[in-house]
């Protein structure tokens, strides 16, 4: 069943810019094809990234019929019902029946007529297009309607568009406008970013232990936030990592450039940055992840710095040249940052696809990449499940 769609993600991310969970959707790799909505979320259950932030499941092209009711529901599992398909009593039985069974329910889309209070006490959440909301050109509702529950907003397409959303109360908007070019204005390094590129600069000439250790104590909120992400649970290390030098002696200076990305990309004190921020580790991840049958773990580290910088410019302010100036890195790393090129561009192409929810684009990398689509789906959720361990540790 796995097989038969293509899973996508984005985080909600709340009024604080902080991401407070994800919404995964499933789109048929097959339009002719419509399983069984109960089929294809049993089939989910063996990767489920559990979490203790929820988890909205929006299978978009299954049917939504009865079968759902044998899902065993993970505790963290939100299912999205479309407003549309609660016109048939049917479906009003069903999520009737499902809400009674403990499972977690989110109304998507608006109500073409008001739904019964006993009802629309069912569901968690409304998710709202950022186009359909009533509110959003008087800032009040209509007459006579009032919100019941909590709201959620898909369709926000620039920092302007979440500000408005969460000026309405909005809960949450899903996902983040990674690409809105008014963000992206140059500002200098914060001090923070500057001894990590400096650190990252050493431990890629091989400097010397004590010059490394030396620069890491210039910034001991940094050295902390350091020590707290290798003895994360997402590292697994056998033993507890106590200094700079012991993490040098436990991981050596290849794997330690792996965490110290990971601390630049999330450096930064600039709230609008959270997302990008959060988007950067489950884009390292994720590419590690899917190149795990890589045979080199070198070739892995590569992919994972590949995910973890792609956004680095917009985090940091500061242009990729300036950046790479400052950091020497690989060409293959540079190409695909640049130019979505070389032997990781296609990694890093899906990884972008796959936020965008775009079908057709994920078709073609993965298909580029000899990927299939299980393999695929499975690689993000085991992802995300990793990166929901690091979250705490940032």
């Amino acid at each position: 069943m796995l097989g038969s769609v293509w899973i996508c993600y984005a985080p909600l991310i709340d009024k604080k810019r902080k991401a407070i969970g994800t919404r995964l959707t499933m789109l048929s790799a097959n339009s002719q094809v419509r399983p069984p909505v109960g089929e294809l979320l049993e089939a989910m259950n063996a990767v489920w990234p559990e979490s203790p932030v929820p988890v909205l499941v929006a299978p978009l092209d299954a049917e939504f019929d009865e079968s759902a009711l044998a899902w065993s529901a993970p505790r963290n599992a939100l299912l999205e019902i479309p407003a549309s398909a609660l016109l048939d009593p049917r479906t009003q039985s069903t999520a009737q029946a499902l809400f009674r069974d403990g499972k977690r329910l989110v109304l998507r889309g608006i109500p073409e007529v008001p739904l019964p209070p006993a009802l629309l006490s069912c569901f968690e959440y409304s998710l709202i297009h950022v186009s359909e909301d009533r509110r959003r050109w008087s800032g009040q509702a209509p007459a006579g309607i009032v919100r019941r529950i909590p709201f959620i907003v898909t369709g926000v397409q620039s920092v302007a568009d979440a500000v408005e959303v969460f000026d309405r109360d909005a809960a949450a908007c899903v996902g983040w406008p990674l690409d809105d070019q008014s963000t992206n204005k140059a500002r200098p390094l914060q001090p923070g970013q500057a001894v990590v590129l400096e650190l990252l600069r050493l431990v890629r000439d091989d400097a010397d232990l004590d010059k490394i250790d030396s620069t890491l104590r210039r910034d001991p909120a940094l050295a902390f936030k350091l020590l707290r992400l290798v003895n994360s649970a997402a590292f697994n290390l056998p033993v507890q990592i106590t200094s700079f030098q012991h993490a040098v002696m436990m991981l050596g200076y290849k794997k330690l450039i792996r965490w110290l990305s990971l601390l630049l990309a999330t450096a930064s004190k600039d709230t609008n940055t959270f997302p990008l921020m959060h988007a950067s580790i489950r884009r390292g991840i994720f590419l590690e992840t899917i190149g795990a049958s890589a045979s080199q773990g070198e070739i892995r580290d590569e992919l994972f710095i590949t995910g973890a910088f792609s956004l680095l410019d917009r985090i940091t302010g500061a242009p990729f040249p300036h950046l790479f100036e400052l950091i020497s890195l690989s060409e293959s790393i540079v190409d695909a940052i640049l130019n979505r090129a070389g032997p990781y561009g296609a990694y890093l192409t899906l990884i972008e696809a796959i936020e965008r929810s775009d079908p057709i684009a994920i078709r073609k990398q993965a298909e580029a990449l000899a990927i299939p689509i299980a393999a695929c789906n499975e690689a993000l959720l085991k992802s995300l499940a990793s990166a929901q361990l690091l979250d705490g540790e940032i």
